[in-house]
C-alpha cells in the first residue's frame, strides 16, 4: 500500500490533499474493502473515513487513520480545518452534485479542484501481484466455461447459460461475475451488448460469450464465438478477419504506443476484408479492481500504453440479421510487446453441439 500511496502523492503537485470518493480507488490505496467510506491522503497522513458500522472492519484492514463519522462533510471539515487544509483536490466524477453544493457552502476558504480526469489513471499500471490476481480470475472463468460447454448449450436459454457460469465461476471461489454476463445467440449475437434473453439456443448458430469474474479482488473479461453447428454465409471468412485484427493489434502493443494506434491497427484490417462497417465500438479497454478502467483503447483515446498496463483486445462484427462475432483477450503491457492473461485459443472456429 505504501508504493501505492507514493505514486498517488504525485497528483498532489501542489495540493495540499486529494478526497476520494470511489470504492475501487478507496481500496487501492487503503486495503479497505468495505462500503460508505471516503479516503483522504496528504504528503505525510492518510485518513479514512467510515460510519460505525464499518470501523471495526477499517481498522483490521488498513493502516492508515481510521475516524468515525457521523455527519460526513461537517466531521471530514473538521479533519480538514485540524491538518491545515487550504488546497484539495476532488474525485470529481464520482461526487454527486448534492454533496459538492454542501461542500461548496460548508468548505468556505478551502480551495476544491476537480481531478476526475486526471485520477481515472490512478490505478492504471499494474504490479506483478494484480497481474497474477488477475491471471488466475481468468483460469477460475475458463474453467468454469468448459464445464457450462461440457454440459452442453443448444436447447438452452441464454440466461440459464448465464446463471450456470456464473455459479461455476463462484464455486471456484470467485466472489461475483465482473459484469452482467453476455450470453447472446443466433441474430442476437449481432448485439454488441446483447445480455442473456429467454431465447433458447438452437443449432447451426452463432453463440458470443463474455465473461468473467472477480477473484482476489481483481476482474477478468474474455469474450468468446462459437458455432452451435456449421454455418454458412460467409461466417468462416468473417471470423478469420476477426481473429487476424485481433492477431495483429495485439503484436502492435508495447510501451509508447498510443492506444488509438492499436485500435487502428485492427479497423485497418477490418476495413480490408470489407467489415469496417460493422465494427462500432472502440477495440478495448483497462481492467483491474474494475472491469473498466484506464487506459481506453479507441480510436478517440488520447492514452499512450506503459509497461504494467493490463487491458483487452477485443475487435468485432455485427451483422444485423444474421451474427456477430467477437473474440477479446487481456494482455498486461511488458517492457517490449505484451503478455497474455487469458488462455482460451481462439484462431479455429469451436463447435459447440452437444444438447
Amino acid at each position: 500500500m505504501e508504493r501505492r500511496l507514493s505514486r498517488a502523492r504525485a497528483y498532489l503537485k501542489g495540493l495540499d490533499a486529494i478526497l476520494l470518493l470511489s470504492r475501487p480507488s478507496i481500496t487501492y490505496l487503503s486495503g479497505y474493502t468495505g462500503s460508505d467510506a471516503v479516503y483522504l491522503f496528504t504528503e505525510d497522513r492518510s485518513f479514512l473515513f467510515v460510519d460505525s458500522r464499518n470501523t471495526l472492519q477499517a481498522g483490521q484492514e488498513s493502516t492508515c487513520e481510521v475516524r468515525e463519522i457521523r455527519r460526513r462533510w461537517e466531521d471530514i471539515h473538521e479533519v480538514l480545518k485540524e491538518t491545515g487544509i487550504r488546497t484539495l483536490g476532488l474525485e470529481s466524477n464520482i461526487l454527486d452534485l448534492d454533496s459538492f453544493i454542501r461542500m461548496k457552502d460548508l468548505y468556505r476558504g478551502i480551495e476544491m479542484t476537480p481531478m476526475g480526469g486526471q485520477l481515472r489513471n490512478l490505478r492504471s499500471i499494474k504490479d506483478g501481484n494484480e497481474h497474477a490476481a488477475m491471471r488466475r480470475a481468468a483460469i477460475v472463468s475458463e474453467q468454469a466455461l468448459e464445464a457450462v460447454l461440457g454440459r452442453g448449450i443448444v436447447g438452452r436459454r441464454e440466461q440459464d447459460v448465464s446463471l450456470d457460469l456464473e455459479w461455476e465461476m463462484r464455486t471456484r471461489g470467485a466472489s461475483a461475475a465482473s459484469f452482467e454476463l453476455i450470453v447472446a445467440s443466433g441474430p442476437r449475437s449481432a448485439m454488441p451488448h446483447g445480455t442473456a434473453s429467454a431465447r433458447v439456443i438452437g443449432d447451426g448458430e452463432a453463440v458470443i460469450i463474455d465473461f468473467g469474474c472477480i477473484l482476489d479482488g481483481y476482474c477478468s473479461d474474455q469474450t468468446v464465438t462459437f458455432l452451435t453447428g456449421p454455418m454458412e454465409d460467409g461466417f468462416s471468412q468473417a471470423y478469420r478477419a476477426v481473429w487476424e485484427a485481433q492477431d495483429k493489434a495485439i503484436r502492435a502493443v508495447a510501451p509508447g504506443v498510443k492506444a488509438s494506434e492499436v485500435d487502428r491497427v485492427a479497423r485497418d484490417h477490418l476495413a480490408s476484408a470489407g467489415l469496417a462497417s460493422y465494427f462500432g465500438h472502440g477495440l478495448g479497454h483497462g481492467v483491474g479492481i474494475e472491469v473498466h478502467e484506464a487506459p481506453t483503447v479507441s480510436s478517440l483515446s488520447e492514452d499512450v500504453l506503459e509497461e504494467g498496463m493490463v487491458i483487452t483486445i477485443e475487435p468485432g462484427v455485427y451483422l444485423p440479421g444474421k451474427y456477430g462475432i467477437r473474440l477479446e483477450d487481456m494482455v498486461v503491457v511488458t517492457d517490449n510487446s505484451c503478455n497474455r492473461l487469458t488462455n482460451i485459443a481462439k484462431e479455429t472456429i469451436r463447435i459447440v453441439s452437444q444438447r
